[in-house]
């Protein structure tokens, strides 16, 4: 079989295993990828095709011993085949995976435990076949417009990527779901965190979490965009004992902040809202500050600012007039105290990101991992 021939092949997407008729490797295809074009150098016949990412609606990457073979399906219902080398597949699909939805989750992935069971699906640990690497997929049905929207804001982190967001890896579409794949964080979330060593979490580690959480913030409010529920089960530690690596998680509840039909939206988790959300009022990427100031205080006290025997009409009730309790049997430093009270006034008023990251209260920090550091090199330094 030549390969025009084979560009043709109506060939199976679960079929996985290598083909029995030779490739010429001289005429199989070269990919180039920029923001929004797919450009294939078509050796077949000698040709530049360039192709409209927008204009895909999925694709599919079967790998053989030598070769990859790719099916763009289009949304106007048809599609193309190529054969890729080994080489520029490998960079092809990589470039992609982050770009358009594939529909073969099951072949790729071996599902191992629920995580977690939501309103619209599950999110379970996976381990992807090929390598056994471990990842989390969102598994949702993709019956609502926001999954779409969810899913806009996901490709957009993803080709801006920053160390303290979380980043989609790559995502599906099967059987009526919608899959986003993340990495797996073996550390656990900042209540994991809490949980484990209650109110004995170190004040450096402490202004090392914040200043780690607010730069990813800084970030998504830079992109546009409003996480609208920051909250313990929200944040991520990459490794176990390792509070250096921070990742700010699910993008169910964002919104891109130029978009004003979804900014009276009371949208969020009871304990985190900002009053603004609890009273109607339009609101803006300060909302992520007073939910953060509420993990702030977890951070520093072990403790929530609400009353844990209190039931959800009464935080509803308090979160209205800005009412809360704090902990000041452990939150003795001053400097923690005010920038806590600066997050949590009202939205006017309120500090946004860049205000709480200037804050004297990381200052010391900062100066005292300097020292630290200074001191360790000074202790290996070879004397030769």
């Amino acid at each position: 079989m030549s390969i025009p021939e084979l560009h043709n092949l109506e060939y199976s997407q679960t079929q996985s295993k290598a083909l029995s008729h030779p490739i010429s490797f001289s005429k199989t295809s070269k990919i180039k990828i920029s923001k929004s074009y797919i450009e294939i150098q078509d050796k077949k016949i000698n040709k530049m095709i360039t192709i409209n990412i927008d204009d895909i609606k999925l694709m599919t990457w079967i790998k053989h011993e030598d070769f990859y073979e790719v099916t763009f399906q289009y949304k106007q219902n048809f599609q193309d085949k190529f054969i890729f080398d080994i080489l520029s597949g490998t960079l092809g699909h990589q470039a992609l995976v982050k770009k358009i939805a594939q529909d073969n989750f099951t072949e790729n992935y071996e599902m191992l435990e629920t995580i977690k069971r939501t309103q619209n699906g599950e999110i379970i640990k996976c381990r992807r076949r090929e390598n056994n690497e471990v990842f989390v997929a969102k598994i949702q049905q993709n019956n609502h417009f926001l999954i779409e929207r969810e899913l806009q804001i996901n490709l957009y982190l993803a080709e801006n990527p920053h160390e303290n967001v979380a980043s989609m890896v790559e995502y599906y579409f099967e059987n009526d779901q919608i899959i986003l794949m993340y990495p797996y964080f073996s550390g656990g979330t900042l209540n994991q965190l809490v949980n484990t060593y209650a109110n004995n979490i170190s004040k450096l580690k402490v202004k090392s979490i914040m200043k780690k959480i607010l730069s990813g913030l800084n970030h998504i409010h830079n992109l546009g965009i409003i996480h609208r529920d920051i909250k313990m089960d929200n944040i991520m530690i990459e490794e176990i004992d390792d509070h250096k690596c921070v990742k700010i998680i699910d993008f169910g509840f964002s919104a891109f902040k130029d978009n004003l039909s979804y900014l009276s939206e009371k949208c969020g988790t009871i304990g985190y809202f900002a009053p603004e959300i609890i009273n109607g009022q339009f609101y803006n990427n300060k909302c992520d500050i007073y939910s953060l100031a509420q993990v702030f205080h977890m951070l520093l006290t072990g403790n929530p600012m609400f009353d844990r025997n209190m039931n959800t009409q009464q935080i509803i009730r308090l979160s209205k007039n800005n009412l809360f309790a704090i902990d000041y049997r452990n939150i003795k430093e001053s400097k923690a105290q005010q920038l806590l009270f600066k997050m949590l006034d009202f939205q006017e008023k309120r500090y946004d990101v860049q205000l709480c990251l200037e804050h004297s209260y990381f200052f010391k920090a900062e100066n005292l991992e300097l020292k630290i550091n200074n001191v360790r090199t000074f202790e290996f330094k070879s004397p030769f």
